[in-house]
C-alpha cells in the first residue's frame, strides 16, 4: 500500500472512532430508562431531643425530626401542638431535618405533645409521612392517659374531618370562646382523634369545627359538640395499642377498626337571644317577621285598622318567623302599623312579656305593582293562583296528595275534586277521600284516598279550575294526575319491630346509605310494626331522631344554656356497621330496640 493510500484509510477509521465517541458521550446525556414509582412513605431516623424527654426548656427549645429522605411540610395546619398556644410553633425544612421552633413560651411542668398528622410529605413523589406524634415535658415527669373518640356531625351523622377536640381541666360555659384548651387533638378523615399523654384527671371535652384555626370557638360561625359530663382518661399509652397507631385514610377495614371511647355530636347552634329582628311587606296583602331565636313565643298579633279574623298568621317550621296575609276585600294601607306581643329577653337573658309597636310599609316598586296587579285582575279574570301537587307512587299511600300554594286559600269547592278509579277489567269508578290543612302549614292540604289502593289499578286525580280561591281573588288553573301502586314482581319490603319508645317520640327515616334521601319517613310514639314497601334493590340505613320538643324535626342545641342538639343515631346491624343492602324480591323484619340505641 503507497503512503497516500494508508493515509486515505487512517482518515477513515479515525473518522468512524470519532463517529462512535460522539454517539457514545451523546448516550450519556440521555434520560435514564424510567423505574417504578416511588410510593414508599419518608422513615424517621432519629428525633432530638429523644422521645418522651423530660425538664425541656420554657424557651429557645428546638426539636429535629430526621428522615431518611428529604421530607417538606405540605400542611402546616395539620402539625399541632398540644396545649395549644397563641404563636403556632415554626416547622421548618433543613437537610432532611423538619425542625420545630416554639415562638411563645412553654407552661412550666407541663407535658406537651406534637402531633405531625397529615402535616408531613416526602420533597419528590409526596408520599404522606406516617402520623407520628413526640411527647416531652417541661417537669421531671411525662403525663401517660390517652383518650380517643369520634366526632361526627349532629344532623347527618357523617364523621367531622379537621374538627378540633379540645380539653379544659375547669368548667366554664363560655371556655371554648375565651380560654385556649388544656390539651386538644384534630379529627381525622374518619373523625377518629386521639388526645395523648395527659393526666388521669377529669377533663371537660368539646368539639369545635374551627375554621380559622384559632383555637376558639367562634359563635354561630362553626359547629360544636361536647360531652354531658367530665370525662376522667382511663387508659396508658403504649405503643402496642391500636388505635394510636398511625393509619392510611384510604385503608377503610383498617380505620373502621379503631374503637373510640367516646362520641361528640358537633351542631350548629341557635342564638338564644329573643328580640323582633326585622320586620316587611312582601306585597300589598303580605308581610313578615323574624325574630333573633327560634321557638318564639307570640301571645298576640294586631294590625292598626285590621280586624284580627282577617289576618293570616304562618311561622316557619323552627318558629324563629311568621308570615302574615290580609283576608280583606279593600286594598291595605302602604304603611302598616303593628303591635307585637311576644316573650322578649331581657338584659338577663330572661324571657319576659314584652309588647313592642312597629311598622311595615310598601316600596314604591310594592305600590306600583300592587295597582298594576289589580289593574290586570279588573281586565282578566283568568289569573291564577300558584298550586304545586305532590305525589309518588311509592308514598301515596302513606302520605296521600300533597296540594301546596305560595298563598292562603280562602274558598274551596271541594265537591269539584274527582278522584277516579280504573280496575283491571278497565272498569271505572270513583272513590272518596278525605282533604285536610296541615297543621304546621297552613298552605299545604293532603288529600287522602278513604278507600285502599290496589295493586294493577290506576288512577286518576282531576281538580278543575277555581277549584280554588286564595287572598288575592286568584283561581287554581286544571290539573290532572295518573298514579297507580308500583309493581311488585322485582321489589322488596322492610318491617320494622320497634320497642322502647316508652311514651317518647322519635322520628324514623329509611334513608339512602349516605342519608342523603329519605324515602319514608314514620313519627313514632309506641311500639309496633313499621312497614317499609317498595324498595329496589340498593343500599339503605335507618335513622332515627329523639323528638323531645314533638315538632316533627330536627333540633339543634345551644352551649351556653348547655343544650344538646336532639339526639340522632343510624341504625347499627349484628356486624356494627349502619349499611343495610336489600336485594330484589327481599321482605326483611327487623328488630329495633330504642331502649337499647338511646340509653
Amino acid at each position: 500500500m503507497n503512503r497516500n493510500r494508508l493515509i486515505a484509510a487512517l482518515l477513515i477509521v479515525a473518522t468512524t472512532l470519532c463517529c462512535v465517541i460522539s454517539h457514545s458521550c451523546a448516550n450519556t446525556k440521555a434520560s435514564p430508562a424510567g423505574g417504578p414509582k416511588d410510593t414508599i412513605p419518608p422513615v424517621i431516623i432519629s428525633v432530638t431531643p429523644p422521645l418522651g424527654d423530660t425538664a425541656f426548656p420554657l424557651t429557645d427549645g428546638t426539636v429535629k425530626v430526621r428522615f431518611n429522605e428529604y421530607t417538606v411540610v405540605k400542611d402546616a395546619n395539620q402539625i399541632l401542638l398540644s396545649p395549644p398556644h397563641k404563636k403556632k410553633p415554626k416547622v421548618k425544612v433543613k437537610g432532611k431535618d423538619i425542625v420545630v421552633n416554639f415562638q411563645d413560651t412553654l407552661r412550666e411542668n407541663t407535658t406537651y405533645t406534637i402531633d405531625f398528622g397529615a402535616g408531613l410529605a416526602d420533597n419528590n413523589e409526596g408520599n404522606i409521612a406516617p402520623r407520628f406524634v413526640y411527647a416531652f415535658s417541661t417537669g421531671d415527669t411525662l403525663d401517660s392517659m390517652y383518650i380517643c373518640g369520634t366526632v361526627v356531625d349532629a344532623e347527618t351523622m357523617t364523621p367531622v374531618k379537621n374538627a378540633l377536640v379540645s380539653l379544659y381541666r375547669e368548667f366554664r360555659d363560655s371556655s371554648t370562646m375565651l380560654l385556649l384548651p388544656d390539651a386538644a387533638g384534630r379529627t381525622d378523615d374518619w373523625g377518629f382523634f386521639s388526645v395523648r399523654n395527659i393526666k388521669n384527671a377529669p377533663y371537660w371535652v368539646y368539639a369545635f369545627t374551627d375554621e380559622n384555626n384559632d383555637y376558639l370557638y367562634n359563635l354561630g360561625q362553626e359547629k360544636i359538640g361536647f360531652l354531658d359530663t367530665a370525662f376522667t382518661p382511663f387508659t396508658v399509652v403504649r405503643d402496642s395499642i391500636y388505635e394510636l397507631q398511625g393509619f392510611n385514610m384510604k385503608d377503610t377495614l383498617e380505620c373502621l377498626a379503631r374503637k373510640g371511647q367516646i362520641e361528640i355530636a358537633v351542631f350548629k347552634e341557635f342564638f338564644s337571644y329573643q328580640f323582633i329582628k326585622d320586620k316587611g311587606r312582601k306585597r300589598d296583602k303580605c308581610g313578615y317577621v323574624t325574630f333573633g331565636a327560634p321557638n318564639v313565643e307570640v301571645s298576640s298579633f294586631q294590625i292598626m285598622g285590621v280586624d284580627s279574623s282577617d289576618i293570616i298568621i304562618q311561622y316557619s317550621p323552627q318558629r324563629d318567623s311568621f308570615d302574615f296575609w290580609l283576608n280583606t276585600q279593600y286594598p291595605p294601607e302602604d304603611s302598616l302599623f303593628m303591635t307585637v306581643s311576644y316573650m322578649k329577653s331581657d338584659s338577663t337573658g330572661a324571657l319576659v312579656l314584652t309588647t313592642e309597636e312597629i311598622s311595615a310599609a310598601l316600596s314604591k316598586e310594592q305600590v306600583a305593582k300592587a295597582k298594576t296587579d289589580e289593574g290586570k285582575k279588573a281586565a282578566a279574570a283568568d289569573t291564577l293562583t300558584e298550586m304545586k301537587l305532590t305525589l309518588t307512587d311509592t308514598n301515596v299511600e302513606q302520605d296521600g296528595i300533597k296540594l301546596e300554594f305560595t298563598v292562603p286559600i280562602v274558598q274551596m269547592h271541594l265537591d269539584s275534586i274527582v278522584l277516579i278509579t280504573t280496575n283491571t277489567r278497565n272498569q271505572t269508578d270513583t272513590s272518596t277521600f278525605t282533604f285536610i290543612q296541615d297543621t304546621s302549614n297552613i298552605l299545604r292540604y293532603v288529600l287522602q284516598n278513604t278507600e285502599e289502593y290496589k295493586p294493577g289499578y290506576k288512577y286518576t286525580l282531576q281538580i278543575p279550575e277555581a277549584t280554588f280561591w286564595d287572598v288575592y281573588g286568584r283561581k287554581n288553573k286544571k290539573e290532572s294526575k295518573d298514579f297507580q301502586l308500583p309493581n311488585t314482581e322485582n321489589l322488596s319490603s322492610l318491617t320494622l319491630n320497634i320497642t322502647g319508645t316508652n311514651g317518647k317520640r322519635y322520628i324514623v327515616d329509611l334513608t339512602d346509605d349516605k342519608c342523603n334521601k329519605v324515602f319514608r319517613k314514620y313519627e313514632v310514639t309506641a311500639d309496633g310494626e313499621y312497614y317499609f314497601p317498595y324498595l329496589s334493590e340498593g343500599k339503605y340505613a335507618i335513622r332515627i331522631t329523639e323528638d323531645r320538643n314533638n315538632n316533627g324535626l330536627f333540633d339543634t342545641g345551644n352551649l351556653l344554656k348547655w343544650q344538646q342538639a336532639e339526639p340522632m343515631k343510624l341504625f347499627k346491624l349484628q356486624d356494627g356497621g349502619t349499611t343495610m343492602e336489600i336485594k330484589e324480591q327481599m321482605d326483611i323484619m327487623q328488630d329495633v330496640d330504642l331502649n337499647a340505641m338511646f340509653k
